[in-house]
Order: structure tokens, then sequence, then C-alpha cells
């Protein structure tokens, strides 16, 4: 039987268990990271971030409101790093490291491990879905302009 904890409630914990070398792993919830984390049906494994993160590394870091997220590094900056999620074309700017509690090491989808360091797919997934930000904020404009006519009586 699995319970639902929020992340708030055992953030210490993790900490604790990250610090001392150890992984975690929790199924997340959102759909910031689809396709490449299905809501509530995937599994990510954390381990501790390094001193800095690169690009295409998908940290758990807190908001200054206290929200816990999951985003990939589009880019590193002098000023932090510029965060994005998958399903997403929103960037946030200005992260700062110590803002940040875990990195992905790997993960499950649709049961198969995928290691983020190791697997040259995943790799190719991450450079052509960054590249491919552009093609998306277009497609989602496009999405929105047909679901506005759909709202919208036919006036003639």
């Amino acid at each position: 039987m699995s319970r639902r904890i929020l992340l708030s409630e055992v953030s210490p914990l993790m900490e604790e268990i990250l610090k001392g070398g150890g992984e975690v792993s929790f199924t997340p919830r959102g759909n910031s990271m689809h396709p490449m984390l299905r809501n509530h049906l995937d599994k990510i494994i954390l381990v501790q971030a390094p001193a800095k993160l690169k690009k295409y590394d998908i940290p758990l870091y807190r908001r200054h409101n206290g929200q816990f997220v999951l985003h990939r590094v589009v880019a590193v900056k002098e000023d932090g790093y510029v965060l994005c999620g998958d399903n997403q074309i929103q960037r946030e700017y200005g992260i700062r490291h110590h803002q940040v509690m875990a990195v992905v090491k790997a993960f499950y989808h649709r049961g198969k491990y995928i290691d983020c360091h190791t697997n040259n797919l995943y790799r190719l997934y991450c450079i052509t879905w960054i590249a491919l930000t552009p093609l998306r904020r277009i497609l989602c404009k496009l999405r929105a302009l047909a679901s506005k006519a759909r709202r919208k009586p036919f006036e003639g």
C-alpha cells in the first residue's frame, strides 16, 4: 500500500540521507516534466547535487515560496541557473545553488531504468527537447488559438 506524503514533511530526512551519500527515490507528481516523467507513474532517483550543476541536469529545488520543483537546467549563468520543465515554455531565472536540494541521477520510465549520465538516447532527448523550445512555443500559441476559436461562437 502506498501513501501520499508531502515532500516538505520528509525533506529534512531526505537531506540527511543525501548528505550521507545515500539515494532517495519517489514517484513525483505534476506534469511539468512530461513526457519524460509521467504524473504519479514514473519514479526518480535523487542524489546529492554536485558543487555546480550542468546544462540538462534535473535538480529538485525549493522556490522562495517553499514549493519544491523538479525542472531541467537549460542554461548556467553567473547569477544562477535557468530552469524549465520539459512540458513548459516559461523559463525560471536566477535559481541559486543553495536552493538545490538534490539532482536526478536516474529514473524509471514505463518500468525501464534510465541513467541520466550514461544513457546516450536520454542525452539525445535532452539536446533535442531543449532545441525544440522555440517550436514548442509556437505550438502552444496555436493550441491556445484553436481552443479560443472552439469556445467562441461563429459570427458571420
